[in-house]
This record gives C-alpha cells, structure tokens and sequence, in this order.
C-alpha cells in the first residue's frame, strides 16, 4: 500500500494489514511461497496442541497452546466450524475477525473482535504466505486456525516491529465474516467528461493514461464520474475496494498506481485513512462507477505535500469502485 494515503488503522492491526499485506521490508522470504488452492485443513495434526475456545463478534476466542514453544515447520490449517457456499479464491475479498498468537510465547499479538473487521484482498501476491495459504480455499461463515511457520511469515529475521523472532511460529485463529467476489473494473454508463478537466485512458491491467489540460487546476474538488456503476452507493464507515492511478496536475507524471502492485486497494470511507479528497470523493458513489478526482492541496495533502507531491500541488486520480461492504 503506498504510504501516500497515510493509511490510519489501529497501531497493531495496521502492522498486520501493511506488513502481512506487502510492506514487510524485515523479510525477504515471507511472500516467496506459493498458497494451496485449496488449504483449507491442512496438515491438520501439526494444530492437535492448539486449543480454541469461546468467542463472538464482540470477544476474541480463547487461544491455548499444550506446550510452549509450539512450532511446526510446514503449514497448518484446520476447520474449526464449517462455511457455507464456495471456497475462496485469488479473486476475492476475506473479511475477517482474527485472534494472531505468537507461538513461542502464547501471548495474543492482536485481536479484531473488539474493533473493526480487517479486509484481506486475496489477489494481493505481497501478502505473507502463510495468510493466503490459509484464506484460500475458506468459506463465508468458517472458523479456521492455522499454524504459519517462518518460511511463510517473517522469514529467518523475523519483524522487530511485531516483536516477531526468526524461529517463532505464529497461530491464526479467525472468522470468516464475508467472501467478497469484486468486479474486475468499473461496469456501468460512461459519462460525457467536461473537455476542461483532464481526460483519462483506462489501460486495462495497467495505469490510466491521464492527459492534463494547460489551464490552472480548480480550486476545489472535482468529482467527476467517467462510469456511473449500477450497485449500491457507498456509504460512509463501509470499506471500498478500489483501483487507481494518481498523477499530478502540473506536469501530468503518474506518481502512484494500485496497477503496480497488482491489487486492489481496501479503505474504510470516512475513517480519515486516507486523503479528505478520497473520503468525500467516493462517498455516494454507486459500486461499479470510475470516478475522476481533481483534487486540491486542501483537500489532499495541504501545504506539506508527500514525496514528490508538492504543498501547491493538485493532484488528480481515476478511481474504480469495485466493491463496497
């Protein structure tokens, strides 16, 4: 995830959404293994010391391990309670509670059940292993545990961050609260765009080719939809999927794009995650609709810019909404 948005979730869950989720620069192994089509209870006695107990949508279930440290060299996953519909697949969306216990100490890193679901695009290739390997291949409604060996978490480093050493196991222990099949881009009614605003090319695959005007930039937000989707409009405090590409107004340089990472990009609307742009632009918004924003500094990153987006900056973004939940 770029750190332009300033992604702003919980300390220890935005670890897990960042680091498990591609920005672990303490391993260099934990993305390297390829997840099991269909790893749901796998290797499944290697999880016989791993006790689960109790648990709602408001309090963790209880986690107890036989003995300590409990370690497995390969990966483990088993069902602890049966979903319903088809499994999961790369192209979807897991929305999950999660209880996350490091193996050598027993001690519970994070919860979600007190806090807000997190939100797992399963095409995201930069996610740990041992995370896909066991989100794939559940069911809406499942309770799993899954035991991720080093090889497919942090690698022989570890995470200084998580407080994560090179030899420890960790234990996964999680809900399954929604399986989310996303569209592959926006689908609707393309909108006749004001030749005064910057005109946007969709690549498919690739990022948007956006060709700015030679007038100055408004002054303040446009929302322009290029596709108006024919889904619910999003709400605020819901989380929408999307892809993007961001450019700059003065010279027209792509300085950001979900399309170099190969996955969509998750955020809560209205939580203040990302740039205000963003919350206002999508909200109301059908799902299936791409969108263009032609977003001020006020309304982006104000007078202290990020990276190469200056203070004086307008910064403009073809956005599609391709879920919302």
């Amino acid at each position: 995830m770029s750190p332009r948005f300033r992604f702003a979730a919980p300390a220890l869950a935005a670890a897990l959404a960042v680091t498990i989720a591609g920005c672990g620069e303490e391993s260099s192994t934990g993305s390297s293994s390829s997840p099991s089509a269909a790893s749901a209870g796998q290797n499944s006695a290697a999880l016989d010391g791993v006790k689960v107990a109790g648990g709602s949508d408001k309090a963790a279930p209880k986690v107890e391990l036989a003995k300590k440290p409990f370690t497995t060299a390969t990966f483990a996953s088993k069902v602890l309670k049966e979903g319903t519909g088809d499994a999961a697949t790369d192209k979807d969306v897991a929305v999950i509670d999660y209880v996350l216990v490091n193996g050598r100490t027993g001690e519970t890193m994070d919860s979600t059940y007190e806090k807000k679901e997190t939100v797992f695009p399963l095409s995201d290739e930069q996610l740990l292993a041992g995370l896909r390997k066991s989100l794939i291949g559940a069911k809406q409604g499942a309770r799993m545990v899954s035991a991720i060996p080093p090889a497919d978490a942090f690698g022989s480093e570890g995470s200084t961050q998580l407080g994560v050493q090179g030899t420890d196991t960790l234990v996964l222990v999680y809900d399954v609260i929604k399986k989310i099949t996303p569209l592959a881009t926006a689908e609707g009614t393309a909108q006749k765009v004001d030749s005064t605003l910057p005109q946007a090319i969709f690549n498919d695959g690739k990022p948007a080719t956006i060709t700015m005007p030679k007038s100055d930039p408004p002054k303040e937000l446009v929302v322009e939809p290029l596709i108006t989707g024919k889904g619910a409009k999003v709400e605020s405090g819901q989380t929408a999927l999307v892809t993007y590409t961001g450019a700059l107004w003065r010279d027209g340089k792509v300085f950001d794009s979900s399309f170099n990472r190969n996955s969509p990009f998750p955020f809560q609307v209205g939580a203040g995650q990302v740039i205000a742009g963003w919350d206002k632009g999508l909200k109301g918004q059908p799902v299936g609709s791409r969108l263009l924003l032609v977003i001020p500094p006020k309304e982006g990153y104000g007078e202290a810019g990020s990276g190469e987006i200056k203070g004086t900056d307008t910064i403009v973004f073809v956005v599609d909404i391709l879920a919302a939940y």
